[in-house]
């Protein structure tokens, strides 16, 4: 039995029993709001499980924010901010965020073409006079990456331990960039590109008279109450995490330092996720440029070749589901980064670690998809006839440098992007599979005969990617060579395949074990006396020897490219 008390006249009535009606209409309200809250509780400790089952507790982790309609679902540390003290990874720390810094810096331009100081379709020259370009190169070709400039950060000698220490100035970094020959011409394809985003640093500078730190200080930070944002070094920063990289025998260590100067308006933020949560608000309440400009800037970047690239100014495209999100993601040396928004679910996630051995990325879409409910959603596998399985094996080609490889053994399927990682696939429906391990599904188109022609892969871009069918044959299956494990001794060492970029290789009783700089070790399959392969990702990896018969060189074939590595150690 139970009372309700309501004021009648300043006093307190004690109203009757409450009948079988009232009970009724109040019980399933009740029963409502609590699966509410039952659910809310489940979200979150899934979201926590996720984040633990990636980061250990005593290495190196991240900083993780997760919002849904304003209301903060999981703020949290994971893993160590700093390992010899054994300093704990707390939300409120400052990172450094790397690329997210794009998104910064394309606001900027749009406020100032907002502004009528600029415009995207002016030429670069036109602020820039002393930067000479091979072809004409407007301010939108900057911003979506079809500029066709060298990036600066894919050449090895300018990205050197000790070059990345050293401050260079904007003038010197744009006669560097300015040396090398465009990738191609402007507009005709898509291609990643830092040096786009440091000469959109420099514009800044010259428009508005300003030092690009300045002007993203005073015009972003402050007004945002942005505290422990900034975009460079030079004063002391507190509580920050330290950045690291994992080496096979040593363990973890300090990653590299880079001076701010290197990436510039490319790279250079520090920042916490509960800035980039007000940075976040400010942009899609539409606070900082009004929304017709700012959309530009969330739509796909078409091309003259007539590719559609899931990237628009500064922010990637992708999807949760069946909705748009757009994010983007960070790495500098001991540093990754991700977070993403999606506007129609109002989701928002923020992940800033300080290790390189995990994928923000990949961690990031999955909190978004628990989130939305719909991680895990996986439809029922069918099973498939031999002869009706085979249609749709073979080659596709993606673009004129890679291939997707569709096999079967068995019952088994399994896609392979060229140099990348070999997953299983499971049919679902006529010409629809999907990947075991995650929700990216395929879609098989066919010709007017009826025949198996091409495939879209239906992941978390916002565009899809196509592939065409080829006659090309299967790549054959590779078979492992029977090798004495101490013949392997002779090529335990460590290679220099660039500046600063080694692979690490030795063995643990009879498995052939390396790594790369900044990556996790991987297992080698001997498939002679001095060739091995991969199985994480189509590679391969040859050893050589000079004249006197000594181990000097190793040679890493992925991706249709040989990258020859000098043995140092």
């Amino acid at each position: 039995m139970y009372s309700l008390l309501k004021p009648l006249h300043g006093r307190l009535r004690l109203n009757p029993k409450p009948t079988n009606a009232m009970i009724r209409k109040v019980l399933p309200l009740i029963l409502f709001l609590c699966s509410i809250a039952v659910f809310a509780q489940t979200t979150v400790e899934n979201l926590d499980k996720i984040l633990n089952e990636r980061f250990s507790a005593t290495d190196p982790g991240a900083a993780v924010l997760v919002v849904q309609n304003d209301k903060v679902l999981l703020r949290k540390g994971y893993g160590i901010a700093e390992i010899n003290r054994k300093v704990p990874v707390s939300p409120d720390m400052v990172f450094r965020i790397g690329s997210i810094t794009k998104q910064f810096t394309s606001t900027a331009i749009l406020k100032l073409i907002e502004e009528g100081k600029l415009s995207l379709q002016d030429d670069v020259n036109k602020y820039l006079p002393d930067f000479k370009t091979q072809y004409p190169i407007t301010i939108e070709h900057l911003l979506n990456h079809t500029s066709g400039i060298k990036s600066y950060t894919s050449v090895p000698e300018r990205m050197t331990t000790e070059a990345k220490k050293t401050k260079v100035s904007v003038a010197e970094m744009m006669g560097y960039i300015q040396s090398y020959p465009n990738d191609f011409k402007p507009g005709e394809k898509w291609l990643y590109n830092n040096s786009a985003y440091f000469l959109l640093g420099a514009v800044i500078e010259k428009v508005t008279g300003k030092s690009y730190n300045d002007y993203i200080s005073q015009t972003f930070f402050k007004p945002l109450k942005m505290t422990a944002s900034y975009p460079d070094d030079s004063k002391p920063i507190a509580r920050q995490a330290g950045g690291y990289k994992k080496e096979a025998s040593e363990g973890w260590s300090m990653a590299d330092y880079v001076h701010p100067s290197i990436p510039y308006a490319a790279g250079s933020i520090f920042s916490t996720v509960d800035d980039l949560w007000k940075w976040n608000q400010a942009v899609f309440n539409y606070k900082l440029v009004k929304k017709e400009l700012l959309e530009k800037a969330w739509e796909p970047t078409k091309t003259t070749n007539g590719s559609v690239e899931s990237y628009g100014y500064g922010w990637q495209l992708g999807k949760v589901g069946d909705v748009k999100a757009i994010g983007h993601g960070g790495g500098i040396d001991g540093f990754l980064s991700f977070e993403l928004y999606v506007p129609e679910k109002k989701i928002y996630v923020a992940l800033l670690a300080n290790t390189t051995t995990i994928n923000p990325e990949d961690i990031a879409y999955t909190l978004a998809e628990e989130v939305a409910g719909i991680r895990g959603d996986k439809p029922e596998a069918i099973t498939l006839a031999a002869e009706a399985g085979d249609q749709y094996v073979g080659v596709y080609k993606i673009n004129d440098r890679e291939d997707r490889v569709i096999t079967r053994n068995g019952n088994q399927y399994f896609s392979q992007r060229a140099g990348g990682t070999k997953f299983e696939i499971y049919p679902y429906a006529a010409d629809q599979f999907a990947f075991t391990e995650s929700n990216t599904k395929i879609k098989f188109a066919r010709d007017a005969s009826g025949n198996v022609s091409e495939m879209e892969m239906l992941d978390r871009a916002f565009v899809p990617s196509r592939a065409v069918k080829t006659n090309k044959p299967i790549p054959a299956e590779r078979t492992v060579f029977n090798l004495n494990p101490t013949d392997f001794d002779v090529f335990v060492g460590e290679y220099e395949l660039a500046p600063g970029f080694l692979i690490k290789v030795w063995r643990e009783e009879s498995a052939y074990k390396a790594q790369a700089t900044g990556q996790s070790p991987f297992e080698m399959f001997p498939e002679s006396a001095t060739k091995f392969f991969l199985k994480v990702v189509d590679a391969q990896i040859e050893f050589s020897r000079n004249e006197q018969g000594e181990v000097t060189q190793m040679t890493l074939f992925q991706g249709g490219r040989a990258m020859p590595g000098k043995k140092v150690k």
